[in-house]
Formats: structure tokens, C-alpha cells, sequence
């Protein structure tokens, strides 16, 4: 039996636990004790459910920091968000994350989008494993790479900003620890799980990766009617903060689509108005694998839900809120499986994205094609793959405690 604990550091919303989630229970049932490190404990606490596994607050930055360049172009600048252009935090999140491990007595720890979570079980002398979105692990280049490649950056500015967070990165670091040169180490070593295929790694493929593939997790239960009537059947998985959502709403009843919505955190209001507009509601979360084989189109946010939806053979439109969802909807977007409404242009044409995406059969082709594609690859055959590797760098600690 191993102690393994999941850290969930950075971002934002259920997604960063669906991978993990998706092989907690091979591992319960393997008799290995589970633990999670969360971000946000109350997302993680409703995600956990019943699961026998022990929450925690993760030693998160709730600092915010003035005077830094608008948008990050680099994992480097993202992280000067979160600590790492001060001393004192960082140094902090660093002993709060060890300390964690040390009361979890963890043999490895499994972090999604938690450099600092890395390091400290490094120093604490833990196996680690990294688990989630490929834009969360860096590769193998130095400086980090300009993620907004539409943008012209110097090249000056991305290697001022990665050498500055080294500067406080090796300066927190205790005396006897080897310090880094370039910020792609601090994945280095570490096992590496991606939800979703090569293909939509927005880095490209990468070889000692092992890739869920299109392994969607249902989150919810809930399989309301689609309203009566022709026209093209669309779920609608939203968040209550996405700013455009009435208007989403309104561009899917104009273009007489029957629309199933779940919004998460929906003031009763605006769940009314799309009442008023046609939609069916409903509060609950949605069980995608019953609701998504009978659907033309899934409108979502970022990788779960569209992921799910590929698995089904149902084109997405995603609607990012952020760059790392924006980033994988432009490698659906290549492939022709999706599209996204850029959430820089002003106003954004929601109404014409749907549009294209409903009136053209190209969408819904390719993503039949690519479900087929990868048709073969047994999700259960990853998650035994994933589990024994977990396993078996747990077990190599194990045996170096005893």
C-alpha cells in the first residue's frame, strides 16, 4: 500500500481533478491510500464525493502583484503571478507544500499544474508524477516559449523573464540543493499523463508521455429531454462568470437549435431567461455519455467536456476563458474537429461561429473520423498503465524508507 497525494496548485475549476478522478478508483481498489492537495477544496470536496479520500488546502499565493507586463507571454510570466519574483512567498509555499507531505507521510506525489508542489517533493526526496493538460509541463526548451505565437515578442523579453524567476527559484532553494539552469527542469524526471492525444498538445506530441486519449469523465447525472421539435441538437456546458452566456443562449434559439444547458454557479435569473429563450435547464451536471450520442454539437469552456464530446463523435465549439483552453481549442480547430470564438475580438461573434459550425457537415465528419481514429486504444488499457506506472515509482520509495 502507497500514500499518494494529488497537488493542485495553479488554475482553476473541476478540470484539474477529472484526471486524476478517472484513476482514483483502480487505485482505491488496489488498497493505496489517496490524498488531495486542492486549490479550491470546495470544487475538490463535491468532486471526491463519496471516494474515500482526504482533502487539503494546498499552500496556494493569494498575494497579487502589480508593475508585471500584460498578458504573460511565458510560463515564466506566469508564474511571477504566483510568487515567483517574491522571496518570501515563494519560500513559503515551498515549506507549506513539505510539510503537507510530511503530515500525508506521501511515497509520491501526482501534481497537476503545481511546480511548486514538484519541488518540494523533490527536496523531500519523493517520487513525482505529473497528471492533467499538456500545457502545464513544459518541454524540453529554453527560454520558455512565447505562448501567444500570434504576438511578436523579443526574444530578449522571454529569457529576462525565465531568468529572473531562476534568480528566485535557486536563491529559496535550501544550500545543498542543485540549482536550475532553465525552468523546463523542474519537470524533469517526472511521469507524464495528458488528457486528450498527441494531437491536441498544443507543445506536440511527446514521447515519454502517456496520453489518455479520448477518455472523457461524465460528471454529473442528470439526462433532461431535448425540447420537441426539428433542428440541431446542441449541449451547452458553461460557467456563470463567462460573460457572454445570455448571448450564446440567445445566438442558439435564432438559429433553431434545441438546447440542453448546465451552468454551474447560474444566478436563478439567468437560468430563467434561457427558459424564457427555449432552453431546457437543468441545475444539476450533465451525464454526457447518454446525453452526448443523440447531440449535433457541445458548446464548453476547455479539455473535459470537449474531450468527452471527440469520444462521442460530436464536433465542440469551445468558448475559452483562459489562454491554456484557447491553446487546445486552436489544435481542435486544426484538425477540424472544432472551432473557438477568440475571446480578444470585441465584440465576439458567437452567433457566427455557431453558424458555420452548424450549417457545415466538414465539423461533424472529422470528428466521427477522429473518434474512430482512436476507437482502439482502451481507456481502461491507459488507466492500467498510468496506475502500474504510479505504482511503481511509489513502490521505489517504499522500499528506500524501509
Amino acid at each position: 500500500m502507497s500514500r499518494i497525494l494529488l497537488a493542485w496548485e495553479l488554475g482553476a475549476g473541476f478540470g484539474h481533478l477529472g484526471p486524476f478522478l478517472m484513476i482514483a478508483g483502480r487505485l482505491l481498489e488496489r488498497g493505496h491510500e489517496l490524498h488531495i492537495a486542492a486549490r479550491e477544496v470546495a470544487s475538490a470536496v463535491s468532486a471526491v464525493g463519496d471516494l474515500p479520500i482526504a482533502v487539503y488546502q494546498a499552500p496556494v499565493c493569494l498575494n497579487v502583484y502589480g508593475g508585471l507586463q500584460e498578458p504573460p507571454l511565458n510560463y515564466a510570466e506566469i508564474l511571477m503571478r504566483y510568487g515567483y519574483l517574491d522571496r518570501a512567498m515563494l519560500r513559503g509555499l515551498l515549506a507549506g507544500w513539505r510539510s503537507l507531505m510530511r503530515i500525508t507521510q506521501a511515497d509520491i506525489v501526482v501534481a497537476d499544474h503545481a511546480p511548486t508542489a514538484l519541488m518540494a517533493a523533490r527536496l523531500e526526496g519523493i517520487p513525482v508524477s505529473v497528471i492533467g493538460t499538456p500545457f502545464s509541463v513544459l518541454p524540453e526548451t529554453h527560454p520558455t516559449p512565447n505562448m501567444r505565437d500570434w504576438v511578436a515578442v523579443p526574444p530578449a523579453r522571454l529569457a529576462d523573464s525565465d531568468r529572473r524567476v531562476l534568480d528566485v527559484v535557486n536563491a529559496v532553494l535550501p544550500e545543498q540543493a542543485p540549482r536550475l539552469s532553465a525552468l523546463h527542469q523542474i519537470f524533469s524526471g517526472t511521469g507524464k499523463f495528458f488528457i486528450g492525444t498527441p494531437e491536441t498538445d498544443h507543445y506536440g506530441a511527446r514521447a515519454d508521455a502517456i496520453y489518455f486519449g479520448l477518455a472523457g469523465r461524465s460528471s454529473g447525472s442528470a439526462v433532461p429531454e431535448w425540447p420537441a421539435g426539428d433542428g440541431k441538437r446542441v449541449l451547452l456546458y458553461l460557467h456563470a462568470d463567462y460573460p457572454h452566456a445570455k448571448e450564446t443562449v440567445q445566438a442558439l434559439v435564432s438559429l433553431r437549435a434545441k438546447v440542453i444547458v448546465h451552468m454551474r454557479g447560474a444566478s436563478s435569473e439567468l437560468l430563467q431567461g434561457f427558459i424564457a429563450a427555449g432552453a431546457v435547464v437543468s441545475e444539476e451536471p450533465l451525464d454526457l455519455d447518454r446525453l452526448l450520442p443523440d447531440a449535433d454539437l457541445c458548446v464548453s469552456h476547455g479539455p473535459g467536456t470537449a474531450i468527452a464530446s471527440l469520444q462521442a463523435g460530436v464536433p465542440v465549439l469551445i468558448l475559452p476563458k483562459q489562454l491554456e483552453n484557447f491553446l487546445f481549442a486552436r489544435s481542435l480547430e486544426r484538425m477540424g474537429v472544432g472551432a473557438l470564438v477568440n475571446p480578444d475580438q470585441k465584440p465576439p461573434d458567437i452567433h457566427g461561429a455557431l453558424a458555420a459550425v452548424l450549417s457545415s457537415g466538414k465539423h461533424s465528419a472529422a470528428a466521427r473520423a477522429f473518434a474512430e481514429r482512436h476507437r482502439g486504444t482502451s481507456v481502461d488499457t491507459i488507466a492500467k498503465q498510468v496506475v502500474a506506472r504510479i505504482e511503481a515509482l511509489a513502490g521505489l520509495h517504499c522500499k528506500e524508507k524501509t
